[in-house]
């Protein structure tokens, strides 16, 4: 696909978080494989003729944005989204992508920012243990004792399950009907480096949670409490399907 005319990419107002001009610095065709993982979450990604921009800040700063070329090529419109946490201005290629231990490889895009993640962490573990210490009902506290230890980010808005999958990580509430929605850790993630113009991998692991070589012990000291407080016969029950 041959380029757009430099005039209409050079139209287009690149700014940074702060709202401070950028300058382009180069622009090419999307390569396919991104422009697939952005059409999940960018519609207008899906067709046409896809433009990745990288623009440099007063500081030395990159960033690549995503555009679409518009009527007939003569015009080109920014593509964004919005921090799901911050509610920031982000351009697809800020965006953090995961994957899903049971589809490696099936890349997918959440809409929040590397910084905003990094506040968010801290908190899961905390919220996991709280939902086993407080079920909401049984079949949630059986489920989640079947599923074991949550040591990776999860979030049912953050990164929803694909609908292959939901089934494992949602109860109904006998008593209410409500659906619950259980943990269901990333395997990987990653997001995009605009200055090296390659994918920077992130961390998955929850702030607080045990590291791998410590789960099998963590886990075991937690049921152990929980066989103590609840009886074995009932917790190994549940593990077991038989309650």
């Amino acid at each position: 696909m041959s380029s757009p005319p430099a005039e209409v990419v050079k139209g287009l107002q690149l700014t940074n978080a702060d709202d401070e001009a950028m300058t382009m610095i180069s622009y090419r065709t999307l390569e396919e494989d991104r422009r697939k993982v952005f059409a999940s979450a960018f519609p207008e990604c899906a067709s046409g003729h896809v433009l990745a921009i990288v623009a440099r800040g007063s500081q030395g700063d990159h960033k690549e944005f995503i555009a679409v070329l518009k009527d007939g090529a003569t015009s080109a419109e920014l593509v964004s989204g919005s921090c799901q946490i911050t509610f920031e201005d982000l351009s697809p290629a800020d965006c953090i992508e995961y994957s899903f231990a049971e589809a490696p490889g099936e890349w997918r895009v959440a809409q929040v920012s590397r910084e905003a993640l990094e506040t968010y962490r801290g908190m899961k573990f905390e919220a996991w243990k709280q939902m086993l210490l407080k079920p909401t009902c049984e079949a949630q506290f059986r489920r989640m004792l079947q599923l074991g230890i949550v040591t990776q980010l999860y979030d049912p808005q953050l990164f929803p399950t694909p609908d292959a999958s939901k089934a494992q990580y949602q109860v109904t509430d006998d008593r209410t009907g409500k659906l619950i929605q259980l943990p269901h850790a990333v395997k990987e993630m990653r997001v995009w480096n605009a200055a090296l113009q390659q994918y920077d991998s992130i961390d998955t692991k929850l702030s607080g949670a045990p590291a791998e070589a410590e789960k099998a012990a963590w886990w075991k000291d937690f049921t152990d409490k929980m066989k103590a407080e609840h009886g074995e016969e009932y917790i190994d029950g549940l593990i077991a399907g038989k309650n």
